[in-house]
């Protein structure tokens, strides 16, 4: 990969050469010189700073002058901390040239220009809470997705990572969390399974790139000029059901000034897990088989039961051994005798070997890089720019396929036509492929490798052929091609027009969009065979059960809008905004889904090369159509006083015809206190002093197409009937036909300071968010009915919050240079609580009212029993179940009689009678926070960035074999960690419990308990750079503008209190879900985050 990145880095940099190298003999250089005053005074500016495009620089001296050589025809800028930037054209025709700046003082933070819908504003007058990022806090960010980058960088802002593979983004979040569904523990003992209870929609924050809905995967980093976040209902007002959930305006870059450019930007990633398997197990054959016979025969050896003698190791036999196959293995050691290899009475092979299957599967790191191209160029009439990238990961398996490729395309075109007409296109392509290896069942490869992949047997025989392991594993489905493929096309076109009809006062903004997107996925399932002896095969996966199966995915989406615009000039005392508009949304979704069985050459999966008659064949999709009127006016008096109402009405094809349009109003007011008279006593130090407030209303309208339709299935019988599979008619149960908008509506109120020429800035607010009407399951209805009841519009959910950042930012002097530097500190946190819910009987297992989202209810625990006797007389438990028998002893866990009846239960599992259970924990992340440190000396720049959560509870699955290891299964992993440190009567104070295999699903953990419930904050060093920008005096001789070289680190470090316990699992990303083909059943089972070291390399020609 290192070898691939450097070949195409020369070549793409020669290729530029070529285009622009006949220019880089005529580069002319001028000498610039003059003084930087202050525009109120005229007094000098000690250290205001002068740079060139290619990044030199000077500070001006006592004097405010100052010298600089910059070259013809490119820009000048001028800065100073508490100052309004100035830029100036360097002349084409002269040798030399004098240029005095004067600089006016301004409010810098407070006078920002801020993205918000449909237009921009300056931060002074925006009364929302509204966040923005720009660009340099997120380039050179070593991530295939954006979303990675932006995590931790805004308050309010939680993006969710469950797992970190290139091709997936996280579940985007603003001021809150997921809501649509909850998972609860199961109700007694691993005996009953999981329950899914729905509530609300739900719905992530809507995503606009350049103001069309999109994926932050999809988007070239390089391409994005600023993310602004709209937080609260008054800055989303404008869009209505869209962005109920917050929204986040990603602007791509333009071309600047008169000039033409060519820049090239590669980098190579070095990509090592965070988690590493293979280093926290025990993969000595003998050591995990002495721990398996420990942990099998704890499961029996209780006073009443003898000792059992394991007779297979999961599912392949070993009672037809010679002898005991843990008094063979320990013979064949203590002999010298490492060979793997040996066979039963049978003639069956039996093993012993040392195998780590962590390392089989998977590589200690891989390679990525990426490659940005940039040509931009601008006149007085015409702006252009064409952006385009490549991205290449190996991925990290180690055997089969794991690859994932991308290329972006973006080109921006904007023509002045008139003086009142500009044209401009918008058009993005984005094209990825995904190959991947699989196992071949609905399992996948960590539960297969905790269930077949032990310590002593191998993957294959001496003969090279595969083991009763190796195809249950999923090793052999991997090494013959057993796979998914993914496709994806997506093109996004935006043409617009903008009328200027009286110039900076009367515009009109229309614009029309279409985007297609065309996804495909084939995933096909080979025949894989074991041999158990020589003459012994075993036909795991046969012909008969091979297939290929193809699904396709074709969206096509069209919006329009128009915007007219209207800022009057009114002296200067007003300020006055209206805006009022118009949008369209149209989408098709249509899905095909065909499969045909019998593979007649594997190595060649065709629908066509296939012998058998059984197929399937799904086809379905929806249309959906939205329209929505919106208008805006703000209005600010003597630039203090600001008003802001909006409103948007909104219908949607998603309700029915009589509840399809609903009303969304805002309002907002903001006070500029230090522009106020009586305040001049602070003008020395207190730059901004704004106070805010606003409530809006917004709808919801994230259901499912036709939820209130009552829809019917064709599908075909499993039975034969005269000689065929018949088609039979289903229904999805009863409905609700009168389905309308979930509205929240939202308080805020915020504070904005600055001070000392806005070297110290400080935003916080405060939120209270009520969501009414939440679609979730109605009051129950009789079992007689034999109907679940329908979804309807009863909930009722409560979220308060708030959020701050503190940022310094200052200038000194190192070496006779300037050293700007800057230190941003962002928190924040949330809580939700339900109000309203049908849950007549209180089961605490369901959303019930009152409760806070993340709750967990367990038992609480008082170390273990020190002997049989004191188990023998505590408090009967007729819940927790150690084997057969409900009763513990000596090395269990002593649970708590917390009602004090004598007995240890979860009563009816109810808000009334819950027993011996209480809230234990809570799994909502609480707290994030976000440290930004930066400072630039000499052409030298150093960032740091540090992220994490405060407050956050964790209880492992019970398939989490990770954490439990053998406690779950006897036959499961062994994790390194718990070796000396399980309950002995020499080791009374160990953290696990007496040994014996099935606890987790049957006894100690099957209650969610206080013994294992995890910390799981963290603090994460989220990305570390280092850059250098070369001299202008070296590099301007080949032609060059701007240089520049640098190392980014990702996820170079993270610290847990978990990890005082373990490090096989990653608290920052895969603790929670699964990957769909890693994991079905555990958390922790699937594609860990990356650390990722990346060196690359900067020019603009």
């Amino acid at each position: 990969m290192m070898l691939k990145f450097l070949r195409h880095t020369l070549l793409v940099v020669a290729l530029i050469f070529l285009a622009v190298g006949a220019n880089a003999q005529t580069v002319k250089r001028v000498t610039v010189s003059g003084v930087v005053t202050t525009a109120e005074d005229g007094e000098p500016l000690l250290g205001a700073t002068v740079v060139t495009q290619s990044m030199a620089g000077v500070t001006t001296a006592l004097d405010g002058s100052y010298t600089i050589e910059a070259e013809a025809g490119s820009v000048l800028t001028f800065q100073y901390v508490g100052c309004v930037t100035q830029t100036w054209n360097v002349p084409t025709d002269v040798a030399e040239a004098t240029c005095n700046i004067a600089l006016a003082a301004d409010a810098q933070v407070v006078d920002d220009v801020v993205v918000i819908a449909y237009g921009t504003r300056k931060k002074g007058t925006v009364t929302g809470s509204v966040s923005t990022v720009k660009s340099e806090k997120i380039e050179n960010t070593p991530t295939a997705a954006f979303d990675q980058a932006l995590q931790g960088q805004v308050a309010g802002l939680n993006i969710i990572q469950t797992d970190g593979k290139a091709s997936h983004t996280g579940e985007i979040y603003i001021r809150g969390n997921r809501t649509s569904k909850i998972q609860t523990r199961a109700k007694a003992g691993g005996s009953a399974k999981n329950q899914t209870y729905s509530f609300g929609t739900g719905g992530s924050a809507l995503v606009l790139i350049d103001g069309v809905e999109g994926d932050l995967g999809m988007v070239n980093p390089a391409d994005i000029a600023n993310v602004a976040v709209l937080k609260d209902a008054s800055s989303a007002a404008i869009y209505g059901a869209r962005g109920a959930n917050g929204v986040i305006l990603v602007t791509t870059k333009n071309a600047e000034g008169e000039k033409f450019t060519v820049s090239y930007s590669g980098s190579y990633q070095l990509n090592t897990r965070s988690v590493r398997f293979e280093d926290e197990i025990i993969d000595d054959g003998l050591e995990w088989t002495e721990n398996f016979y420990e942990f099998w025969q704890g499961r029996y050896a209780t006073p009443q039961n003898p000792t059992k003698i394991p007779t297979a190791i999961n599912t392949l036999s070993i009672a037809g051994a010679p002898k005991d196959y843990l008094e063979m293995f320990r013979e064949r050691r203590a002999a010298g005798n490492n060979d793997p290899y040996d066979f039963k009475t049978n003639g069956e092979y039996l093993y012993f070997g040392n195998v780590n299957w962590p390392a089989i599967f998977f590589k200690p790191n891989h390679g990525s890089q990426t490659h940005d191209v940039t040509v931009r160029g601008s006149s007085k009439k015409l702006q252009y720019s064409l952006t385009g990238r490549f991205y290449d990961s190996e991925g990290l398996y180690n055997i089969g396929e794991d690859l994932y490729r991308t290329f972006n395309l973006r080109s921006k075109v904007k023509a002045q036509v008139t003086n009142w007409l500009s044209v401009d296109n918008n058009t993005s392509l984005f094209h990825s492929r995904q190959g991947q290896s699989m196992f071949s069942t609905g399992d996948t490869i960590f539960d297969q490798m905790d269930h077949h992949g032990q310590a002593p047997l191998p993957p294959v025989n001496a003969d090279g052929t595969y083991t009763n392991s190796g195809v249950r594993s999923g090793y052999a489905q991997f090494m013959e091609g057993n796979g998914q493929w993914d496709k994806n096309l997506t093109i996004v076109s935006t043409t617009g027009l903008t009328i200027d009809f009286i110039k900076d006062v009367l515009s009109l903004r229309g614009d029309f969009s279409y985007k297609a997107i065309r996804r495909q996925r084939e995933r096909a399932r080979v025949p894989v065979t074991a041999m158990l002896g020589p003459a012994s095969p075993f036909e795991y996966d046969t012909h008969d059960d091979s297939y290929k199966s193809r699904w396709t995915y074709d969206t096509d989406y069209m919006s329009a809008n128009a915007v007219l615009t209207w800022t009057p000039k009114l002296g200067d005392k007003h300020d006055l905004n209206v805006m009022a508009g118009w949008n369209l949304e149209s989408k098709k979704y249509r899905r095909l889904y065909l499969q045909r069985l019998g593979l007649m050459d594997p190595t060649r999966p065709s629908f066509e090369l296939m012998d058998s008659q059984e197929y399937s064949v799904d086809d379905d999709g929806y249309d959906h159509n939205s329209v929505g009127v919106f208008a805006r006016i703000n209005y600010s008096l003597l630039g203090r006083y600001i008003f802001e109402f909006a409103g948007r009405y909104d219908g949607d094809s998603r309700f029915p015809a009589t509840q399809r349009w609903g009303f969304f109003p805002s309002g907002s007011i903001g006070w500029r206190l230090a522009d106020e008279p009586w305040m001049d006593w602070s003008d020395e130090w207190l730059d901004n002093f704004k106070v805010r407030a606003n409530v809006g209303s917004l709808g919801n309208s994230m259901i499912d197409d036709y939820a209130f339709m009552d829809l019917w299935s064709v599908s075909k019988s499993s039975e034969i009937i005269n000689g065929q599979k018949v088609p039979y008619v289903t229904t999805d149960g009863m409905v609700s036909p009168s389905l309308t908008w979930e509205t929240s509506t939202t308080y805020d109120i915020g504070l904005d300071l600055d001070f000392l020429r806005n070297r110290l800035s400080f935003s916080g607010d405060i939120y209270w968010k009520y969501t009414t009407d939440m679609i979730t399951t109605g009051p129950e209805y009789p079992a007689i009915l034999g109907e679940e009841s329908p979804k309807i519009n009863y909930g009722t959910l409560k979220t308060k919050g708030w959020e701050a950042a503190l940022t310094w930012r200052d200038t000194f002097k190192a070496g006779g240079k300037d050293f700007n530097y800057s230190v941003r500190f962002s928190i924040w946190d949330s809580r939700m609580w339900i109000d309203k819910f049908s849950n007549e009987s209180g089961n605490i297992y369901a959303f019930y009212e009152g409760m806070e989202l993340g709750d967990v209810w367990g038992f609480r625990t008082d170390g273990y029993f020190l002997s049989n006797e004191e188990a023998l007389n505590w408090s009967k438990d007729s819940f927790h179940k150690n084997g057969s028998n409900f009763r513990a002893f000596a090395g269990d866990l002593k649970f708590l009689d917390l009602n004090g009846d004598g007995q240890i239960n979860t009563g009816k599992g109810t808000l009334d009678d819950h027993g011996d259970l209480t809230i234990i924990g809570n799994e909502r992340a609480r707290l994030h926070y976000g440290l930004n440190l930066s400072g630039n000396w000499n052409g030298i720049g150093l960032s740091i960035f540090l992220q994490g959560v405060m407050k956050r509870d964790w209880y492992p699955d019970q398939e989490s074999g990770f954490f439990w290891g053998m406690y779950n299964r006897p036959y499961a992993k062994m994790p390194g960690w718990m070796v000396g440190n399980m309950w002995t009567p020499e080791t009374p104070d160990a953290y696990m419990p007496l040994l014996a295999g099935y606890q987790q699903l049957f006894y100690n953990a099957g209650g969610t308990n206080t013994r294992y419930m995890q910390d799981v904050s963290y603090i994460r060093l989220k990305n570390l750079q280092v850059g250098y920008n070369l001299p202008t005096k070296w590099i301007s001789k080949i032609g060059l503008k701007k240089a520049a070289i640098y190392f980014s680190g990702e996820n170079l470090w993270t610290w847990s209190p978990m990890y005082k316990m373990t490090r096989n699992l990653d608290v920052t990303a895969n603790i929670y879900g699964k990957d769909q083909e890693m994991g079905s059943s555990g958390d922790g089972y699937n594609y860990p985050s990356l650390k990722s070291y990346s060196f690359g390399l900067n020019i603009t020609f």
